[in-house]
């Protein structure tokens, strides 16, 4: 899949299987956004040129806290892609939010397949929300976190 239409044909089928609070659609910017839940969304852009999807999203501010150590976390869990499935933390600007990222092959990807992919990014959103909002609830994180033992800050 390498253009926007298809794209958007596959967006189409989204709808029966995630049950998604809503779905809006850019054609000049190649993406759409996903409204999961009421406080979570999935931003996915689409690369032709890559065949690649990105997904992308926020994941809140981190409370005031230690930095360095958030930085430190943030490297870690990046290092560690392998075991996120390619998921990688960053910072959409020096004092903003925490955004969770993640790409996917777009080529030969049927919605079942989308889907999955959207449910599991979901899954450790959520997970590593709940860590970046409340680093003491990492003490007893859900499994979707069990990829960041030391997301501490």
């Amino acid at each position: 899949m390498a253009d926007f239409p298809q794209f958007t044909n596959l967006l189409a089928q989204v709808p029966p299987v995630l049950k998604p609070l809503a779905i809006d659609v850019s054609e000049e910017q190649q993406c759409c956004f996903i409204l999961m839940e009421t406080d979570l969304g999935v931003l996915i852009q689409l690369d032709g040129a890559r065949n690649r999807f990105f997904l992308s999203s926020e994941l809140g501010a981190p409370p005031p806290c230690d930095l360095k150590r958030l930085y430190e976390n943030l490297l870690y869990v990046n290092y560690n892609w392998e075991q996120t499935g390619g998921a990688r933390l960053a910072l959409n600007r020096p004092d903003g939010e925490v955004v969770l990222v993640s790409e996917a092959a777009a080529e030969g990807v049927d919605v079942t397949q989308f889907c999955a992919a959207i449910t599991a990014f979901v899954r450790i959103a959520k997970g590593c929300r709940t860590v970046i909002q409340n680093p003491a609830a990492a003490e007893q994180s859900a499994p979707e976190t069990a990829f960041i033992p030391s997301m501490r800050v």
